[in-house]
């Protein structure tokens, strides 16, 4: 097997796993408020620690990847959540529950630092395999909230956290066994000026960058730990077809209905991220992020004011385009950090989308009780169109500089 290919099987595998993990918790919310005798808004804070630590944790774990290696890094990744899963099967309390999953969140955070480092390294094709390595994240995405609603609905919550927490063992013992040659392919020099001027602004471009993604960040948070629950109150044609079928636990089928739902909608993403990965080889990181971001807008707006159908649509176009983006922000730090510290980069990428995004937990909750569920997502677009004007800055900025992969 030759090293791109290990490179990118570990990595998509990896990329899978941690976000299955971000996603499980929210699909299964309303079956926890049920167990713990609850309120949505109260179990949602107990994933709070857990996303604070998966985007907090990020920058060390950049470091230590920089320091040492991607690999090694990843190898802990898997044993660390696996350990995590398994303490989150065994918690009946909310207390042992929010701190098993305090687990889970700090060793994922390990993952998109050496990851995303190995890939823009080893990967000569950057762009294309970012969208590949995004659509096994989305296939995490996807396969989470469906996979914990059925597992649920057939044996408990329990029995997902351990079938996912022994599977990432053994993934973690095979990439123990193989050795990965780490060396880049990339000459990662500075980007240069096009129109002859000196001088390196790269560093003014990432600061750029960062105030972007952190704002990405918190919409993106906002979005994944409402969509299930909001699906089973607002999207309920598809448990008004199955509730006229004798079915086992109902409460369990309805939550497995929407989470089905949730699944459909992560699916379009697959070829958003696809579609992301090939115009990241080929145009403009700069305006193919800002066109992505701006059709994504009026998307998200619609999804705080219809229901059923409609919102499934609406939803499903929203992911398309706020997942396609991904590989061309990864290039973009790619782009705008040198080799030596670029894990460290992708560590404050993630450090600002989890770890500042985890404050959207409590600003949901305060939205929810101040207003309502829907309007999560009208607060949710008026911050994608700061986002977009932000985008706006960062091209005005770094005019006169070109801005591709493979340059």
């Amino acid at each position: 097997m030759n090293n791109e290919r290990k490179i990118l099987i570990f990595t998509c595998a990896a990329h899978f796993f941690t976000h299955f993990y971000e996603m499980i918790f929210p699909a299964l919310a309303i079956p926890l408020m049920i167990s713990l005798k609850m309120d949505l808004a109260e179990v949602l804070k107990l994933s709070f620690l857990m996303y604070l630590l998966y985007g907090l944790t990020a920058l060390p774990w950049g470091m230590v990847a920089d320091r040492f290696n991607n690999r090694a890094v990843l190898i802990i990744f898997f044993g660390g959540t696996s350990l995590g899963a398994l303490l989150t099967a065994l918690s009946h309390t909310s207390t042992a529950l929010m701190l098993s999953l305090a687990v889970i969140g700090f060793f994922a955070s390990s993952y998109h630092p050496a990851g995303m480092g190995l890939i823009s390294f080893g990967m000569r094709n950057r762009g294309m395999a970012l969208g590949i390595n995004g659509v096994a994240g989305n296939l995490g995405m996807i396969s989470a909230p469906f996979a914990a609603g059925l597992l649920n609905w057939l044996v408990g919550w329990e029995a997902t956290y351990l079938i996912i927490g022994a599977l990432g063992i053994i993934w973690g013992i095979l990439l123990f066994m193989i050795t990965i040659d780490e060396t880049s392919v990339h000459a990662d020099a500075e980007i240069p000026p096009a129109n002859g001027r000196t001088g390196n602004n790269n560093m003014k471009y990432f600061i750029v960058l960062c105030v972007i993604m952190t704002i990405a960040g918190l919409v993106y948070r906002g979005n994944s730990v409402v969509l299930p629950a909001y699906l089973e109150l607002k999207a309920s044609f598809l448990w008004d077809l199955l509730r006229g079928i004798d079915l086992p636990n109902l409460t369990g089928a309805k939550t497995a209905a929407a989470t089905l739902l949730a699944s459909i909608i992560y699916t379009i993403g697959i070829v958003g991220q696809i579609l992301g990965g090939r115009v990241a080889d080929r145009y403009d990181l700069r305006w193919m992020y800002l066109t992505f971001h701006a059709c994504s807008l009026p998307f998200i707006i619609l999804m705080g004011l219809v229901s059923q159908e409609l919102l499934i649509l609406s939803a499903g176009m929203y992911i398309f385009f706020s997942l396609g983006m991904q590989p061309i922000e990864n290039s973009l730090v790619a782009k705008y950090t040198p080799s030596r510290w670029r894990s460290t980069g992708y560590g404050i990428k993630f450090i600002l989308v989890f770890g500042v995004g985890s404050l959207a937990v409590y600003l949901v909750g305060w939205i929810k009780e101040a207003w309502s569920l829907g309007a999560v997502y009208l607060f949710a677009g008026g911050m994608v169109a700061l986002l977009i004007a932000s985008i706006a800055v960062l091209i005005w900025v770094s005019r006169g500089t070109r801005c591709r992969n493979g340059e």
